[in-house]
């Protein structure tokens, strides 16, 4: 089991009870075990109540238990190794011929699902449109069942969310991966569920280490994203050659 000796240098400012150490240290086991994350299973592990779980966030002052998963994960984990040429504030869970054979693969077939909410809804926005211009056109997940679209072939899913515990974004997951297709998920927390579940997983640097879900504060997750769909969907389709106008000679 994990030993945290200086509790206090790790989370300043907390409030933290005796008995709280060991409930931190077995979550951080379970972070490094790649178990579950859900707030039930940590509460289980440490035969408490989902309840006391959120209450032992904020005692370390966290605005939530996600908070705290995410400043765990980033303490305790390494960052992938695979760092994407010109990005250094992305890593992936694969090694680039990985990454090709999956997005070549996606893009030619044009059998793209897009989902994301909250601030995400935007990145979903601007990489439908960009698609567009190559003439994929994606389906937005956004309050939609796969399975009353499905048409039995496989899609691939590219899916944002910075938590990485997106619950409607989970579902979709598992709708996708039901249906036979890929799952491309993009997020700032390593060892979270959508790095977890994902075929690949991009993980892309908020300029914190901690989390903002309110996104109250400079937050580098969002802008990194874009410039990522910019970089892979240029290098994975086609220039579409520009209409020349008609000639008046």
């Amino acid at each position: 089991m994990t030993k945290i000796y200086y509790l206090d240098r790790l989370i300043p400012k907390n409030v933290f009870r005796e008995d709280d150490k060991k409930m931190i240290e077995k979550i951080v086991d379970a972070i490094l075990n790649k178990e579950s994350l859900d707030i039930r299973h940590i509460a289980q592990i440490n035969f408490t109540s989902p309840a006391s779980i959120s209450r032992l966030a904020k005692r370390g002052g966290f605005n939530n238990f996600k908070e705290l998963i995410f400043f765990l994960s980033n303490q305790f984990l390494n960052v992938p190794e695979e760092h994407l040429p010109n990005l250094p504030f992305v890593t992936c869970t694969k090694e680039w011929d990985v990454i090709d054979q999956y997005l070549i693969e996606a893009l030619a077939e044009r059998k793209v699902y897009l989902f994301g909410e909250g601030f995400c809804q935007f990145l979903v926005n601007y990489t439908y449109r960009k698609l567009l211009l190559k003439k994929i056109y994606a389906v937005n997940l956004d309050g939609v069942e796969i399975s009353l679209i499905a048409d039995e072939t496989p899609h691939t899913l590219f899916t944002f969310s910075q938590s990485g515990e997106n619950k409607h974004g989970l579902t979709k997951i598992i709708e996708c991966k039901n249906y036979g297709g890929k799952v491309i998920t993009f997020t700032a927390t390593p060892n979270s569920s959508y790095s977890r579940e994902g075929d690949i997983s991009f993980i892309i640097d908020n300029g914190t280490s901690n989390m903002d879900q309110e996104n109250f504060n400079l937050n580098y997750f969002y802008g990194n994203s874009l410039n990522l769909m910019e970089y892979l969907i240029s290098r994975y389709t086609k220039k579409e050659p520009k209409n020349t106008p008609p000639s008046n000679s």
